[in-house]
C-alpha cells in the first residue's frame, strides 16, 4: 500500500515537473527567437548555448536557466 501511495506521488512529480519543463523550454525558445531577431545570422543553436545552456550547465537545469532569465528580465525593467 505505501509503494503505491509513493508510486502515485512520483508519477503526479514527474508529471508536474514534464508540464514544467515544457513550459520553460518554450520560454527559453521564446527568447532565443527575440534574441535572433536582434542578431541576425547568428545561428540558433550558438545563440541558445550561449545565452542559457553555457551558462546554466550543458545538462540544462531548469531553475538555474529559469534564474539567468529573471536576472535578464529585471535588469532589462531597471533601465
Amino acid at each position: 500500500m505505501a509503494q503505491q501511495i509513493a508510486t502515485g506521488r512520483l508519477d503526479r512529480i514527474i508529471r508536474e515537473l514534464e508540464k514544467l519543463q515544457d513550459e520553460a523550454q518554450d520560454i527559453f525558445d521564446a527568447h532565443i527567437d527575440f534574441m535572433r531577431c536582434q542578431t541576425p545570422g547568428v545561428p540558433w543553436g550558438a545563440l541558445k548555448a550561449c545565452e542559457i545552456t553555457g551558462r546554466a550547465g550543458s545538462a540544462l537545469d531548469y531553475v538555474a536557466a529559469l534564474k539567468i532569465l529573471r536576472e535578464k528580465f529585471r535588469d532589462k525593467n531597471a533601465n
